[in-house]
């Protein structure tokens, strides 16, 4: 169980710079993929469409954009290339109409307000930036769509994100966090290696102001690793990465640190919404036992579907570059 004091650890200020702005629309997560708003060159009237992320030209999703923070924005441009703005086709305000890329103007049909839902909504009108149909192929339009105040349309929910964001520095929250005892009670749980050599097992670590183990002074609980819903490897200390025994697929296994090796199978992992899968096995990281106590070791077990096993959940948490 993650405490909702966690959060803070992945919690940024959103606001104007260059990101990818990336559909929350869950068919993506479930395809493996991330969907990102995109153009396919810089020329006025090339229409606003959504694209795989990880394999569109970088320039071509480098977006400004003023986010929502405690409150909506002020009506302002979302600009691509330096001097191209989104805009309403036309200025039709219409259900359906498509978007396109033009030259900044300032004009009305280029002013998006940045929602806490998180939406873009035209200024002015009821209409929203939307996925058209929630189809989530490569080239699929955006369009205008009247805004869903109830957060319940994903297709016009959008985050903002590092370009590109295949992978970065997270830690991987997990655990009871409320099995232990006061003052340091609810504080932080982590994954992570007892020491940078190849063997070195991957444990439960405490990663909280007063709760970090002073058993484990060699431990590192930070890793370089992909993002959701993202396969990669989860690299940590000097070129050591979460590893598989012997690509081993009893459930029970003991999970280990050893060195990276490009193409090692038993080191890549898929992000799943609260699971890390051992790639295509059906073999996911498992608190062992249960057991919320620094240093019990993390284990592959088969992985629960649905996911309603509490010792697989694990909260990838977006922290600083280490």
């Amino acid at each position: 169980m993650i405490s909702s004091t966690l959060l803070a650890l992945s919690a940024f200020i959103l606001s104007a710079s260059a990101y990818q702005l990336r559909s929350e629309n869950p068919s993506f997560f479930n395809a493996g993929i991330q969907g990102c708003v995109s153009v396919a060159e810089n020329a006025d009237g090339e229409a606003v469409v959504i694209h795989d992320c990880n394999t569109e030209d970088l320039a071509n999703q480098d977006w400004n954009a003023t986010f929502a923070f405690k409150g909506n924005t002020a009506p302002s441009p979302i600009t691509i290339f330096g001097d191209k703005c989104i805009d309403v086709t036309g200025g039709v305000n219409a259900l359906g109409t498509k978007l396109q890329i033009w030259t900044c103007t300032g004009g009305p049909n280029q002013q998006w307000v940045g929602t806490l839902g998180p939406t873009f909504q035209w200024s002015g009108t009821d209409k929203c930036i939307d996925l058209t149909n929630g189809q989530i192929a490569d080239g699929t339009p955006l369009q205008l769509y009247t805004c869903d105040t109830t957060g319940d349309n994903k297709n016009q929910i959008w985050t903002n994100a590092p370009n590109p964001d295949a992978e970065g520095p997270q830690i991987i929250l997990g655990g009871n966090t409320t099995n232990q005892a006061e003052p340091v009670r609810g504080q932080p749980f982590c994954v992570g290696a007892a020491s940078n050599s190849d063997g070195a097992a991957v444990v439960l670590l405490g990663c909280g102001i007063g709760n970090a183990g002073p058993n484990f002074p060699d431990a590192s609980y930070n890793w370089t690793a992909p993002f959701a819903p993202l396969t990669g490897q989860f690299k940590t200390f000097d070129n050591k990465c979460l590893d598989v025994p012997n690509g081993s697929t009893d459930n029970g296994v003991k999970l280990q640190i050893w060195t990276c090796a490009t193409g090692n199978t038993n080191q890549l992992f898929t992000v799943h919404q609260q699971q890390i899968e051992w790639t295509g096995t059906g073999k996911c990281l498992d608190l062992t036992d249960g057991n919320s106590t620094i240093g019990n070791p993390i284990q592959l077990w088969d992985c629960a579907v649905p996911d309603d096993n509490k010792n697989q959940d694990w909260q990838m948490a977006i922290v600083q570059a280490f």
